[in-house]
């Protein structure tokens, strides 16, 4: 495939998203209360935990979030009658997958040494990145989204190695279950309700 049937390709790809946008902004919201009731389960769970075992519980809230997600996605091809691994799942998961992998490793390092707090800010950071590395396929609430997990993370590692003052108050007085809470718990069942609630309402208006 030529640099250009690529590059046509690629747009058809976000037309027949932007076409399904309704739909997708609809499964996206379930994913993400569902992924933030997760994290908050987790945040209570690990509290007080420390290297494995306190990522044990984020690992595993992980896993459930994804197979949710898996069955979601399922959903909205089984919708369009279109199969599961399509050129623009594809294309969706060789943008977020960098960001992913990088964050995910690194994050584990810090654990591995028993280092919470910034192994949060660097999954926090690295996942919002992901967000945004997909933003031609997703709705611009996705793009929102994103950014507020990039700026917190940012915000989060600033604190935790002492570089901005105000965020270093702010970082002695949480933990990484706390960070974790706060992002992947708060933004995302603010995410969820809204769309989820915004969704409704154009069902009813329709």
């Amino acid at each position: 495939m030529t640099a250009r049937e690529e590059a046509v390709e690629q747009l058809r790809i976000i037309r027949r998203v932007m076409e399904r946008a309704t739909i997708f902004r609809a499964l996206s919201g379930e994913t993400a209360l569902i992924g933030g009731a997760a994290a908050l389960a987790a945040a209570w769970l690990s509290e007080g935990r420390h290297g494995w075992a306190w990522a044990s519980w984020w690992l595993g809230g992980l896993a459930m979030v994804l197979a949710f997600n898996v069955f979601q996605i399922f959903r909205m091809k089984a919708a369009h009658n279109r199969p599961f691994w399509s050129s623009g799942l594809r294309v969706a998961i060789r943008g977020a997958l960098p960001s992913l992998i990088a964050g995910g490793f690194l994050g584990l390092l810090f654990v591995r040494s028993g280092a919470e707090k910034p192994a949060a800010c660097l999954w926090i950071l690295h996942y919002g990145l992901a967000l945004l590395a997909i933003r031609e396929f997703a709705p611009k609430s996705m793009v929102w989204l994103g950014w507020a997990f990039v700026v917190f993370g940012v915000g989060g590692l600033s604190g935790v190695t002492g570089v901005v003052d105000l965020f270093a108050q702010w970082a002695s007085r949480t933990n990484g279950s706390q960070l974790m809470a706060i992002a992947f718990g708060g933004f995302h069942m603010i995410y969820g309700a809204l769309i989820v609630t915004t969704a409704t309402r154009e069902e009813s208006a329709a």
